[in-house]
């Protein structure tokens, strides 16, 4: 059987978006603006800069992203599919309306981040910075969990919390709507708090 080839390497270079290659490793570069429809594959983006800061219906597919600073950046309507960011900044990042596919977040500042009305199939985030965070009217499916992560003040509103792991995170002030909550995973120590939000008394 032929050995696999190593994914080429690029380094310290300023390149367009468009002219991203795929089963590429991208290091330190600064990717420059898209002059076309932006369609990302199988490309890894190490502590790389982008001067563009719009992607709205912009698609990427079997990406990596490392230490990506994507803060206030726009990607409504936007599909996602195998994506992984690690060590990424999301501060602000609107995602709102998008499709999601199987994402991972890794040890990623996402505060205020905006999932609103988009449709996730399948989402691991674990040791995530998720305070204020936004999933109003998210359809979840496939396997969602949340571990390690904080998501204080996080809004869930008008979603539905079935089958959602939240056990190991934070969910202090968590907003969501109780009537769409049956199935959501917690631990006990989070059920008190989240009934001491009711105004109900928990009595030792």
């Amino acid at each position: 059987m032929p050995a696999q080839e190593e994914p080429a390497v690029v380094t310290d270079t300023k390149i367009g978006l468009d002219d991203l290659a795929p089963e590429t490793i991208y290091r330190h570069c600064t990717i420059d603006y898209s002059n076309q429809d932006i369609n990302v594959q199988q490309v890894t983006l190490d502590n790389c800069t982008f001067v563009q800061h719009d992607f709205t219906k912009s698609t990427w597919m079997d990406c990596t992203f490392i230490g990506i600073d994507w803060s206030n950046t726009q990607f409504g309507g936007s599909y996602f599919t195998g994506c992984t960011f690690k060590e990424a900044k999301l501060v602000g990042a609107d995602l709102y309306d998008c499709g999601i596919v199987d994402l991972t977040l890794a040890d990623c500042l996402a505060n205020y981040v905006n999932f609103s009305e988009s449709i996730i199939k399948g989402l691991q985030a674990r040791d995530c910075q998720l305070l204020e965070s936004y999933w109003t009217a998210v359809r979840f499916t496939r396997k969602i969990r949340f571990q390690r992560c904080d998501l204080t003040r996080a809004d869930f509103g008008e979603t539905k919390l079935k089958g959602i792991d939240f056990t190991s995170s934070e969910l202090a002030a968590l907003r969501f709507d109780w009537h769409l909550a049956a199935g959501m995973k917690i631990s006990p120590d989070q059920a008190v708090n989240l009934v001491g939000m009711l105004g109900i008394d928990v009595v030792y």
